[in-house]
């Protein structure tokens, strides 16, 4: 025990804990990063108001087909 109990394969498992809290802290890191990412795409603009977002609704279901012409005019004229 001359060396400081450091004998052995010791210091083996001193780097694997050290190698293993640099992964768990990455790991973390990475999903913060991507949960925070994904929130921002799905959530709509925080800045945007009711009306904003109406039309940006109104918008969508025009483009998938959801509502005619006719109807997508007359409900836009609605929201002005």
């Amino acid at each position: 025990m001359g060396n400081g109990g450091w004998s052995g394969w010791m210091w083996v498992w001193g780097a694997a804990m050290v190698l293993l809290w640099v992964a768990v802290v990455g790991a973390a890191a990475w999903l913060i990063t991507r949960a925070a990412a994904s929130r921002r795409v799905d959530s709509p603009d925080p800045r945007a108001t009711g009306m904003e977002r109406a039309r940006a609704i109104l918008a969508e279901r025009y483009a998938r087909g959801e509502i005619g012409t006719d109807e997508y005019d007359e409900r836009l004229a609605k929201l002005r």
